[in-house]
């Protein structure tokens, strides 16, 4: 964890923490304003330890510390998996955690003034290994200071190991100031097996932010000029202004490609100038076409899971942007090429959102879509919610085999499930040979931590099946039999137990 260096700098840091009722996890303190800080922070005293894998090796992780009174903010280890934080004298429950693949311990604690507690290591059981499969996990949309963000780039990285991701791309908004720190930084750990350690590789991107929606330049440092990304008065006040914006898009979309990154749609349904389908029509596939794929899934809304809340608006637009992403991939069928779904945290502060304010909302079955907004806000924005799995088989992690998965569609994007299905062996993305009426074999290997509830088969945009679940794994084969077209698509959604856990993967097609 990164400390102040001055206590002017703390005192700076715990007011902006205060403004954002989140307490930013480089300064880990819970206190109630920048002045009282002055006076309370004398009397503080220091938690220390490490957190380690079942080998003993040091591995950064992510601690959430919760007062007695219900406040809460999400601190991380350094990177070798060492914290010092300093709290006021009170009681305390210490939550240790690394994503979704790993146990959590939960310890308390009774601080009192000036003295310094050295806590037993506490050791995080990995209990199932995606990696070793070849499915990887990353986000594809955060940002740092260097944009609109709050944290340092070490911050960033720090906050993805900590949460079991060992990819990432860094899109802050029109600049790639921050790239070069990021995927040249140190080695950061993530995890050890088998004596061999696995670390994260930062990896390049770009957030073009136009004012006619947000595109990521994946793989990619391109950033365009100013004209490119805003109207001149004369075009703002043009008769012509909805097709020189249809041209302006497909331009970006265009450069994107020519530099040989994955162009795509972020956030299509954000309000005023941040979702592309404010300005452009959802049957305009010359557009649609240009792009490789489509963020279904935006860390900032609730999961796109239309069984339970189908409230199309700007609150649910994850659940708008998937049925777009539907009607994308049933016009294959009319010539129109794939597209595939990512996720990305599109995270801007590493800490979260464990404010009090915020964990106050939390429910456990909501009865409205503002609920369930409320719980996923409070509960589950930071790094890794979501997370997007490509499958990288036995290749290296690199950048350029990530590109190749993403755009290819080999992954799925989860929240804590983890989804790994084949039919004869082809996944995600690929295309399997069927003839009308045969008996597909769904291969399932379904697996959460916290418990399962219900899988859905969802099949050119429709649920054809559900299968409530009970317990932490489904491995079984799940026989799909239709009158089969050629291009037909199958997807798989799962819901986990807890609240606001949810799956769903790129599609399998007919061939």
């Amino acid at each position: 964890m990164r400390f102040m260096q001055t206590r002017r700098e703390f005192l700076k840091l715990a007011g902006k923490a205060l403004a954002s009722s989140a307490a930013v996890a480089a300064a880990p303190a819970l206190i109630p304003s920048a002045e009282a800080a002055s006076d309370n922070m004398a009397t503080a005293g220091i938690v220390r330890g490490k957190i380690t894998d079942t080998n003993s090796c040091m591995i950064p992780a992510v601690i959430l510390v919760e007062a007695a009174d219900g406040t809460a903010y999400r601190a991380f280890t350094n990177a070798m998996g060492g914290y010092a934080i300093s709290l006021e004298p009170g009681k305390y429950t210490l939550t240790f955690s690394k994503g979704h693949e790993y146990e959590t311990v939960t310890r308390t604690i009774e601080v009192e003034s000036l003295k310094t507690y050295y806590q037993q290591d506490v050791r995080l059981q990995p209990l199932y290994d995606s990696y070793a499969r070849g499915w990887i996990a990353g986000d594809c949309h955060q940002h740092t200071f260097y944009s609109d963000g709050v944290n340092a780039v070490e911050d960033v990285i720090i906050g993805n190991a900590a949460n079991g991701l060992y990819y990432g791309f860094l899109t802050d908004h029109n600049t790639s100031r921050g790239v070069p720190e990021y995927n040249g930084a140190a080695r950061f750990p993530v995890r050890t097996e088998n004596g061999e350690v696995r670390y994260f590789k930062g990896m390049d991107g770009v957030e073009v932010t136009s004012e006619f929606g947000h595109y990521n330049a994946l793989g990619s440092g391109l950033t365009l000029e100013t004209y490119d990304l805003k109207f001149t008065e004369g075009e703002r006040n043009s008769a012509e202004k909805m097709q020189i914006v249809r041209e302006k898009i497909k331009y970006i979309a265009d450069c994107i490609t020519r530099v040989g990154g994955v162009a795509q749609i972020n956030h299509p349904y954000s309000t005023t100038t941040m979702g592309m389908a404010n300005w452009i029509d959802s049957d305009d596939y010359e557009v649609f076409d240009l792009y490789d794929t489509m963020e279904i899934w935006n860390g900032y809304f609730c999961p796109p899971d239309g069984a339970r809340f189908t409230t199309e608006n700007s609150m649910n637009q994850n659940y708008s942007a998937k049925l777009l992403w539907y009607k994308l991939l049933n016009a294959m069928k009319a010539g129109h090429p794939f597209h595939a779904a990512t996720g990305g945290t599109d995270n801007h502060d590493v800490s979260g959102a464990a404010s009090a304010k915020a964990r106050a909302k939390i429910v456990e079955n909501p009865a409205d879509l503002q609920s369930y907004y409320d719980t996923w806000v409070a509960s589950a924005k930071y790094n890794g919610m979501p997370t997007t799995y490509a499958y990288f088989g036995h290749q290296e992690l690199t950048m350029e085999h990530a590109m190749a998965a993403i755009r290819a569609g080999h992954s799925f994007v989860t929240s804590g499930p983890i989804v790994l299905c084949d039919i004869a062996g082809k996944i995600y993305g690929e295309k399997v040979e069927a003839r009308a009426g045969d008996a597909l074999p769904l291969n399932c290997d379904i697996w959460n931590r916290d418990g399962l509830k219900e899988i859905r088969i969802v099949i050119n945009g429709e649920i054809v099946q559900t299968i409530p679940v009970a317990g932490e794994s489904f491995r079984e084969t799940v026989t799909l039999s239709r009158q089969w077209e050629s291009l037909d698509w199958i997807v798989i959604e799962v819901l986990g137990e807890s609240l606001c856990q949810y799956a769903f993967t790129n599609p399998i097609i007919i061939a």
